[in-house]
């Protein structure tokens, strides 16, 4: 008699266990739920969401735990590059565009050389020194910033790769990936410097960006930019009179071997008053939609 009642105690002691232990898992995984769910229709929350699960739940399944932390690493990386272009530094701001003014303060060289089989073409072309300001107003002319977090947190898989790094206090010009190095989506004085800059990389450590970086057997950096006064200018169905046109245009291409390359050309157009007003800005030119990959 003593046994059955030991063995109903038993019994009874498991069924009570597992009670608990069922409700954590449907707690752990509507926590886990509210993560996912929230990824794609609001990053924001699915930070809260997914912080929660991670703390509640660091060793839960692999897959999942890992899958929330790469997004959680991708979203903290983009909430520190916002931090270095913060909303203050963009000036002239339109629902179209905004000025972005430590721009202002940054040179682009000027050069024309090849060294090994990386090669530089930068020119602008300006009559007066009143014309460089405006070119330069016009350079640092980027598309309205507002919504360009959610724009990054679209590719939050790519960005929370360790070989993509933002570029720091720049605002955003770049499309997305292209290897370990960003494709540009608009003419800006931030994306001139960034290939300039990788080009001097590439010649300096033999075709690679650093030491464990694959090697980029060649390149092509070619940036021309011009400002005319002109006393009609049409485009697009629009037409300006008594404006000056600053117009921009940058090419990149990398190889990284027979069949492994990509490029593209961009194009910018700016229409300013004589005081710098800045009228319009196009980026309607047929290369802005295209790139290639060999």
């Amino acid at each position: 008699m003593l046994m059955k009642y030991l063995l109903i105690a038993a019994i009874l002691m498991c069924a009570s266990g597992s009670v608990p232990a069922q409700e954590d898992i449907k707690a752990k995984h509507a926590v886990y739920a509210l993560c996912v769910e929230h990824i794609e229709k609001d990053p924001h929350k699915a930070f809260e969401y997914c912080n929660d699960y991670l703390n509640k739940y660091p060793n839960d399944n692999k897959t999942q735990t890992e899958f929330v932390g790469k997004f959680i690493t991708a979203y903290k990386k983009i909430a520190q590059w916002l931090k270095s272009v913060p909303a203050n530094y963009f000036t002239e701001k339109t629902a179209k565009w905004a000025v972005f003014s430590p721009g202002l303060l940054a040179t682009i060289p000027i050069e024309n050389s090849r060294v090994g089989d990386y090669s530089i073409l930068i020119k602008r072309e300006y009559g007066s020194p009143e014309e460089d300001k405006l070119l330069a107003k016009a350079e640092t002319l980027y598309k309205n910033p507002d919504r360009v977090d959610l724009e990054l947190l679209k590719q939050w898989r790519y960005n929370a790769e360790p070989y993509v790094i933002l570029p720091d206090g720049e605002p955003k010009w770049w499309s997305g990936p292209s290897g370990t190095i960003q494709a540009a989506a608009l003419v800006s004085t931030g994306a001139v410097i960034y290939y300039y800059n990788i080009s001097q990389a590439l010649r300096s450590n033999e075709g690679k960006l650093n030491n464990n970086s694959f090697k980029f057997v060649s390149s092509t950096l070619k940036y021309e930019a011009s400002i005319k006064k002109m006393d009609v200018y049409e485009r697009s169905g629009k037409s300006f009179n008594n404006v000056y046109v600053a117009n921009m245009t940058l090419t990149w291409g990398q190889i990284c071997g027979g069949l492994c390359g990509s490029g593209f050309t961009r194009n910018k157009i700016v229409v300013m008053n004589p005081s710098g007003e800045i009228l319009e800005m196009f980026l309607d030119d047929p290369v802005n939609r295209a790139s290639w990959v060999s």
